[in-house]
C-alpha cells in the first residue's frame, strides 16, 4: 500500500515588496510589548491569507492548481492600512493590517476563488472574509486597556500600496521557531 504524501498548505496573496515590509516592521515596533505578551510574524511570513487547507495530499494541490487555473483577472492595485484584531481590540488574539483602497476588488477575487473551490468539494467558508496580513499573536495580555489603547493609536497607519499580481500555494512546515513557508506554484494575473 503506497501512502499519499500529506503536507500543510494554504492560499496567499504575499506582500513582496521591500518598502511596504519595512513599514509594517516599523509599525511592529509601535505594538507595546510590555501590556501584551505576543509573537511578531516574521518578515519573509507576512502575506494575506487567501484559505487555508490544512494537511493536504500532494495529489489534490495538484487538483487544487487545475481548478484555479481558470480563473482570470488582470492585476490591480491595493491600499494596506489601518491596523485592527480579531476577534476585536477589546480582546485581541491577532492583530492584523488591513487594506483599503479596492478592497472589493480583493473581495470579488476571493469570492472566484471559493466558487472554484466549490466545485471541487470545499465548501464555502461561513466568516466574512476581511482582507488582512497578521503581524502578531497575543498570547497573554497584562493590560487590557493600554492594549486598546496602542490599537487605537494605530488604527489609520498607512503601509503604501501594492498591486495584486497573483495568488500562490505555500506550504507550511512547523518548527520550534516558527512557521518556514515556501512557494510551490502561482495563478498569475493575465
Amino acid at each position: 500500500m503506497i501512502l499519499a504524501k500529506i503536507i500543510r498548505v494554504f492560499l496567499s496573496v504575499d506582500i513582496d515588496d521591500e518598502k511596504l515590509l519595512s513599514r509594517i516592521i516599523h509599525i511592529q515596533s509601535k505594538l507595546n510589548q510590555s501590556v501584551a505578551k505576543m509573537k511578531l510574524v516574521e518578515r519573509e511570513n507576512i502575506h494575506f491569507t487567501w484559505r487555508f487547507f490544512g494537511d493536504t495530499s500532494v495529489s489534490e494541490i495538484d487538483v487544487i492548481h487545475s481548478a484555479l487555473e481558470t480563473l482570470s483577472f488582470a492585476p490591480f492595485e491595493i491600499r494596506i492600512s489601518g491596523v485592527g484584531a480579531f476577534p476585536n481590540s477589546k480582546r485581541p488574539r491577532i492583530i492584523w493590517i488591513g487594506v483599503t483602497d479596492n478592497r472589493d476588488e480583493l473581495c470579488r477575487l476571493k469570492s472566484e476563488t471559493d466558487k472554484a473551490l466549490k466545485e471541487l468539494g470545499y465548501p464555502i467558508e461561513k466568516k466574512k472574509f476581511v482582507p488582512h496580513a497578521t503581524i502578531a499573536r497575543v498570547r497573554f495580555v497584562r493590560n487590557r486597556q493600554e492594549l486598546f489603547e496602542n490599537l487605537e493609536i494605530l488604527d489609520d497607519e498607512d503601509v503604501g500600496s501594492m498591486i495584486v499580481s497573483g495568488i500562490r500555494m505555500k506550504k507550511s512546515t512547523l518548527t520550534p521557531k516558527g512557521p518556514i513557508y515556501e512557494t510551490l506554484w502561482e495563478i498569475k494575473a493575465e
